[in-house]
């Protein structure tokens, strides 16, 4: 049974830049309960995308990412829409061989900081995505350091977990 008034209070605080969409506490929950994760064992979690594929478009769904001690959590607690299967994805950290940031930038002033996550044979086992957009006319980089510091935040919790 995941602890409800705890689960809302975390996906309340995750902060959000650019990336958020609805997030489903009940599916979220399942999740957790599927991985046999506890959500006291949840360090910190943030909006942000997960992406599998190594393409640099931004075309990867909000999501949020849950770092506990084993590995990450990506979910909104969704539902495919054929199915009806929990959508979320992880990275276990027993798998990972190696782990760092990484930056992308469009010429159409969008760009994300990223931390990737590689397996053996240096396999793409995840991306966490922190996206961001420039106005077009005005000074976008408070935002913009905004989101490379959440970016910076999750991965100095996770230097510390595999360091």
């Amino acid at each position: 049974m995941v602890d409800a008034e705890k689960l809302s209070e975390i996906v309340k605080l995750a902060p959000v830049h650019f990336d958020q969409g609805q997030a489903d506490l009940n599916g979220i929950g399942q999740a957790l309960t599927a991985e046999k994760l506890d959500v006291s064992e949840v360090l910190a979690a943030s909006w942000c995308t997960f992406g599998t594929a190594n393409i640099e478009a931004l075309v990867d769904a909000p999501t949020i990412a849950f770092v506990h001690s084993r590995g990450i959590l990506a979910t909104t607690g969704k539902r495919k829409m054929l199915g009806g299967k929990l959508k979320y994805s992880t990275v276990d950290f027993t798998s990972c061989r190696g782990y760092g940031p990484t930056e992308h930038e469009d010429p159409r002033r969008l760009g994300k900081f990223c931390i990737e996550f590689a397996g053996p044979g240096n396999i793409l086992l995840g991306r966490l995505q922190w996206t961001w957009r420039a106005k077009r006319f005005g000074d976008s980089r408070q935002q913009i350091m905004a989101v490379a510091e959440e970016r910076d935040r999750i991965l100095q919790l996770v230097t510390t977990l595999l360091g």
